[in-house]
């Protein structure tokens, strides 16, 4: 457009898209239609929307574990794995108090690609409507071995029956530790949140050094700020002694527990590595 087109500040409506005015090129502002300017704004709407969704989506679309009914024990929750072929257990043992069903769900959105999710309760109930395992190893392991049965009974040839991940928490934690190191064959992958070296002890060295052939891998995880962050140092020191595979993990700025919407950046690595083991 040449100058002197549009004379002083004045240019025709909607006649040009730029005035010139004193060697200078202004933009003429254009009218929407109503209709237009709806469409943009439920647009953006709708983008917000869309972009806000997947965090909500994760939690609202796990569906219920499953239940899975234990001959002398409490029932158990689960879920499959996504392949229809043999898989691996993946068994979480929660902390003192712990919801095994609604630990289950959070742990499925974690490792249900990797196997079987299965989640046993604790022998004992407590005041809160949570479990406990009484720090009892014996009964703890008499409920892991009948709820792996019961698995296998159920869905016969889908389930191992050896190599699986035994994952524990806190109190879980501790029972985890003792199954493990008495049933290696079977439970030779371990993930530890809040592992303490207290929990081994006596004999507890040389075990760990008979079974290290059958012990593949061990992951260490813990908040820096619990209290067990140095016993899980010196755990991890333990199976290093004994030649055992181990990778530890003192997790900056984590407590005791791992809030939800943060277990799948934190464990899903671990996971892997403990499952890629042959």
């Amino acid at each position: 457009m040449r100058a002197g087109a549009c004379q002083g500040s004045t240019c025709p409506p909607l006649a040009r898209w730029a005035c010139i005015e004193y060697g200078v090129v202004f933009p003429v502002p254009r009218r929407r239609h109503p209709a237009a300017a709806f469409a943009l704004a439920l647009a953006a709407v709708a983008a917000v929307v869309l972009f806000a969704r997947p965090a909500a989506a994760t939690e609202s679309t796990t569906p219920d574990p499953m239940t899975l009914e234990v001959a002398g024990q409490a029932d158990a929750y689960y879920y499959k794995p996504r392949s229809k072929a043999r898989r691996p257990i993946l068994m979480y043992l929660h902390g003192r108090g712990g919801n095994a069903f609604e630990d289950c769900r959070k742990w499925a959105r974690v490792a249900r690609q990797f196997g079987w999710v299965v989640c046993p309760q604790g022998p004992s109930g407590g005041d809160n409507g949570g479990r406990t395992w009484n720090n009892d190893a014996d009964s703890a392991k008499k409920v892991i071995d009948a709820v792996v049965v019961a698995l296998q009974e159920k869905y016969p040839n889908r389930v191992r029956s050896r190599g699986d991940i035994l994952i524990g928490f806190s109190e879980g934690a501790y029972i985890a530790q003792q199954v493990g190191l008495r049933d290696p064959m079977h439970w030779n992958k371990w993930l530890i949140l809040a592992a303490n070296d207290k929990y081994w002890w006596g004999d507890a060295p040389q075990m760990l050094e008979q079974n290290r052939a059958k012990i593949r891998r061990v992951y260490l995880f813990t908040g820096e700020n619990d209290q067990v962050a140095e016993n899980t140092k010196r755990a991890g020191e333990m199976l290093k002694d004994a030649h055992i595979r181990v990778r530890v993990k003192i997790a900056p700025g984590l407590g005791h527990e791992v809030p939800a919407d943060r277990m799948i950046t934190n464990y899903r690595r671990p996971l892997r590595w403990l499952a890629a083991a042959k």
